[in-house]
């Protein structure tokens, strides 16, 4: 019967999750999807997956696995954006599913854990990670992290039997390590580990203390080795080289208020955007920050006075702000505020309002009609919250319907009015327009190193190679690591004829990123014109070798070895770009001069 029970709560909840992202299954790729999927030619080739634990990931990131699963799915699907819908519908799904199943294991009533499921299941704010088909790869690694928190509570319920404590224990650091290798927000579960231990283990407060943290031993271990290998590999901390506004101060009390807005976000889902808003703080006396102190002290001494009452109210808490660490800017951050951040501490919020709404039965002069009271009042939760997710999904239907709608939620979005600008640029071709809401992008963002590299490349097409160039240095000034900045300032330089900064610049775009293969075949052509045949060779075939689906990389090539007259080697490069592209005027024609 308690299977049984199970089974239709499950099936319940996937039709929820159905229901509330049918829609999300027609949306075209938006967003950053054309950067980590679209034109991301790593994830294309089986034979790339052992560089991904051992150099960065596209984006300068270190999460291997889910580069693997970025592979996998596009060697199933390629480009059918169907397939990448369909890989963040299931995996939301899977992890209501395993929320359920943690949420009965820890509370032991089956009807609070479907109602905080079901919240989980439709609420809004997981839009940003669900119909974003970029960022569900980021929930494998929360996955990962849910099923560990389950075998350890598996572990810890049945973990006097030695056999059950083998098939609990281990299964639960293995999780724990592929959650790591997933995404970096999987460093929090020892935290949660703690918090469980501390709500509901009775064992941990009044035993041997030692004894009972010596479980923690190898996820220590398997953390300390992750970090390790992490930092080698990135050789920094943080994504950014610099804190927001260059400030370390200035961003802590920004944070500080930044969580209150979370709060306040999770009772109030509407107005979700791929962009907040964030007022910079210079002042421990700004009012908005006072106020925002004093909202996260009442929070937490709530917290803390709420473990003698509600042993579940605290560890719902507790889950939401120690789940949120990871984006608390302690390390420098692009980004310090996202919607997509919220993806997991909105577990805690759903728990606490799926016992807030119980609570309802404890008052007198309702008592009679509590249950249908409660029972509507879950409807009516559960159904704004799918109706919202539902008009979420359509503003992701492409590109430019979510960057116009982003745009009216956020005016004051310096990213999104890059964004837009890159869309005028390169899908309409109007550059007065890009250049405009790229300037404007600047005005709201002085830091925006990605909309300098932008009005460059604007600047560029126009043909004015001065403003391009004194843009794109701007652009590297901000942020010496970006090597797109690199790259076209050393293009611009090469058409000015200053060959030796045009290869200055190409190579430190290939420096900060090696698997660049257009810098290798720019870089090429930049020797080729200097008469450096070697190193334009070398550095072709390093581009070839890099990308194998680019025919313009064989095409150069060809010219090269034309230009030597080696005929032969110019022929068999040309005949590989036209199986690549049968129809290919410029190799044809290539070809038949060669004869």
């Amino acid at each position: 019967m308690k299977l049984s029970r199970n089974f239709w709560i499950v099936l319940a909840l996937f039709l929820v999750v159905l229901l509330s992202y049918a829609n999300a299954f027609r949306n075209e790729f938006a967003w950053d999807d054309e950067f980590f999927i679209v034109n991301n030619m790593h994830i294309q080739n089986f034979d790339e997956i052992p560089g991904f634990f051992a150099e960065p990931s596209t984006g300068d990131l270190y999460r291997p696995l889910r580069s693997v699963f970025y592979s996998i799915i596009y060697k199933i699907w390629q480009l059918n954006a169907f397939g990448y819908h369909l890989n963040g519908f299931l995996l939301h799904f899977f992890i209501t599913a395993i929320l359920f199943f943690i949420t009965l294991k820890i509370t032991d009533n089956a009807l609070l854990s479907f109602v905080a499921s079901l919240f989980f299941a439709a609420h809004p704010i997981h839009t940003a990670r669900v119909t974003n088909m970029t960022a569900s790869f980021d929930l494998y690694g929360i996955l990962f992290l849910l099923l560990s928190l389950l075998f350890y509570i598996l572990y810890s319920k049945y973990g006097s039997n030695r056999h059950s404590s083998s098939h609990y224990y281990w299964p639960s650091i293995i999780f724990y390590l592929l959650a790591l290798f997933s995404s970096e927000e999987a460093l929090t579960l020892i935290l949660i580990l703690a918090l469980y231990d501390f709500s509901f283990n009775h064992e941990i407060n009044t035993k041997n203390l030692k004894a009972a943290l010596r479980k923690y031993v190898p996820y220590i271990a398997v953390t300390v080795i992750y970090l390790a290998i992490r930092f080698f590999v990135l050789q920094k901390i943080g994504r950014a080289e610099t804190y927001f506004m260059g400030n370390f101060y200035g961003t802590f009390l920004t944070t500080v208020k930044i969580f209150a807005n979370y709060v306040l976000i999770m009772f109030f889902p509407a107005g979700i955007a791929t962009e907040r808003y964030v007022k910079f703080e210079t002042s421990a006396l700004s009012i908005n920050l006072l106020i925002s102190l004093l909202a996260l002290i009442l929070i937490l001494f709530f917290f803390w006075k709420s473990y003698n009452q509600s042993k579940i109210l605290f560890f719902s808490i507790g889950w939401f702000f120690i789940t949120l660490l990871p984006f608390s800017n302690i390390a420098p951050q692009y980004t310090i505020m996202a919607d997509r951040y919220l993806y997991l501490p909105s577990y805690g919020f759903v728990l606490f309002l799926a016992l807030l709404t119980f609570q309802i039965k404890k008052i007198e002069s309702i008592k009679k009609y509590s249950n249908m009271i409660v029972v509507l009042l879950v409807l009516l939760i559960a159904s704004i919250y799918s109706v919202l997710t539902i008009q979420n999904n359509a503003e992701w239907r492409d590109s430019f319907t979510l960057l116009t709608s982003s745009l009216e939620k956020n005016p004051l979005g310096t990213k999104t009015h890059n964004e837009l600008a890159l869309y005028y640029r390169d899908k309409l071709q109007d550059y007065d327009t890009a250049l405009k809401l790229a300037f404007r992008a600047i005005e709201l963002g002085s830091e925006n190193h990605n909309a300098y590299e932008n009005i460059g490349t604007i600047y560029a097409k126009l043909g004015d190679y001065d403003k391009a160039i004194l843009n794109y240095k701007k652009s590297i000034e901000l942020n010496p690591r970006y090597y797109r900045a690199h790259n076209n300032l050393g293009l611009i330089y090469s058409y000015t004829g200053n060959f030796n900064a045009s290869v200055y610049y190409l190579k430190q775009a290939v420096s900060v990123e090696p698997k660049l293969a257009k810098a290798h075949n720019d870089l090429g052509t930049v020797y080729a014109k200097i008469g450096e045949f070697e190193l334009a060779i070398e550095e072709m075939e390093r581009s070839i070798k890099i990308n194998p689906y680019e025919p313009d990389y064989y095409y150069n090539l060809a010219v090269m070895y034309k230009f030597l007259k080696e005929n032969e080697k110019a022929k068999g490069l040309l005949k590989k770009a036209l199986e690549i592209e049968p129809n290919n005027e410029k190799v044809k024609k290539r070809l038949a001069d060669i004869g």
